[in-house]
C-alpha cells in the first residue's frame, strides 16, 4: 500500500513522516496529543523542553503499561471463565 507523506508538528519542530494512509489520523493524534500534554507540563513549570517530554514520555509509558496489565487481567478472567463452563458443559456433553 502506498505511503502519504505528511508533517506533524512537535515541541516546535516539524517533523516529515511517511504512514499509511489508514494510520495517518492515528499519527495527527498522537501529535496533537503530544502538545497538549506537552503544554501541561510548561504550564506547571517545565521550561526544558526536553525535560517535558520526558515527562510526557514517561507519563505515555506509564499508560501503556497500566493498559497492558488491565488487559492481562481481562484476558485471565475470561480465560477462567471459558474453563469453568468447559467443566460444566463437558460432563453434559460426554453423557
Amino acid at each position: 500500500m502506498k505511503e502519504l507523506p505528511i508533517r506533524v508538528k512537535i515541541a516546535d519542530r516539524t517533523y516529515k513522516l511517511r504512514v499509511e494512509p489508514e494510520a495517518e489520523a492515528i499519527v495527527r493524534e498522537a501529535a496533537k496529543l503530544i502538545q497538549e500534554e506537552l503544554k501541561q507540563y510548561r504550564d506547571q513549570g517545565f521550561t526544558d523542553t526536553q525535560e517535558a517530554l520526558a515527562m510526557v514520555a514517561f507519563d505515555c509509558l506509564v499508560t501503556k503499561l497500566r493498559g497492558e496489565r488491565q488487559m492481562q487481567r481481562l484476558q485471565q478472567m475470561v480465560f477462567d471463565k471459558i474453563t469453568q463452563l468447559d467443566q460444566v458443559v463437558t460432563p453434559v456433553i460426554t453423557t
